[in-house]
């Protein structure tokens, strides 16, 4: 199946709907992604979030002493998130890309990267290029965090991989063995699980993904 305009999908979400009306756009982020951060990352290193959105975990983890940079392939997102940071005081880096393009410029520049809820977004064919993408990013020995739908979650219609959201977007829901043969490849696995994640509308399950780069 193919993912038809993501770009002018998150253009009109984020141009069109206010921030507190998108479905994953927290104010905060989740207790299990802050705990994998300053748990296992250094205050001194540079971190990117892929598919960061509006900004608004890459405004505290940069608050907290992080170097934070967020992607987004919505140029609206990205305007939104360096007008949330400057209000904030942060000092912090925001980029338009398309996360499966070429990002060969920023090769071996950051220490730990993460993606939250953004690959079900990322449908299997262009799922390789986005790792190598990742992989490309991080210095040797970097970590990379993932979390994304399970196959397993409820949600929008609770059943098949591919399923439309009120939003008008269609999301691919993984399972941990698809997530383990992807990242694989690229990453050592240092945890793998399936996880139940609070979000705006209630619960549900997603595959989480703590990795090092090999």
């Amino acid at each position: 199946m193919e993912n038809v305009g993501i770009k002018e999908q998150m253009e009109r979400i984020y141009r069109d709907i206010p921030l507190d009306k998108i479905p994953w756009n927290m104010a905060t982020p989740p207790e299990i992604l802050v705990t994998a951060v300053t748990a296992n990352i250094a205050r001194t290193c540079k971190v990117i979030e892929m598919g960061c959105g509006a900004g608004n975990y890459v405004i505290i983890f940069s608050r907290m002493g992080y170097d934070c940079t967020g992607m987004d392939i919505s140029e609206h997102a990205i305007r939104l998130a360096r007008i949330s940071a400057s209000a904030a005081g942060a000092d912090c880096g925001f980029v338009v890309a398309d996360v499966t393009g070429d990002l060969s410029e920023w090769a071996s520049t950051f220490d730990f990267a993460y993606d939250w809820e953004l690959l079900h977004h990322v449908f299997p064919e262009d799922r390789e290029k986005y790792v190598d993408n990742v992989h490309r990013l991080l210095h040797t020995g970097g970590r990379y965090l993932s979390v994304c739908f399970s196959e397993d979650s409820p949600q929008f219609g609770g059943s098949g991989k591919y399923r439309k959201t009120p939003l008008g977007t269609v999301l691919y829901f993984s399972s941990e063995k698809e997530m383990e043969s992807l990242f694989r490849k690229r990453f050592v696995i240092c945890e793998l699980k399936t996880v139940d994640i609070k979000g705006k509308s209630g619960t549900h399950k997603a595959i989480y993904a703590f990795m090092k780069k090999r």
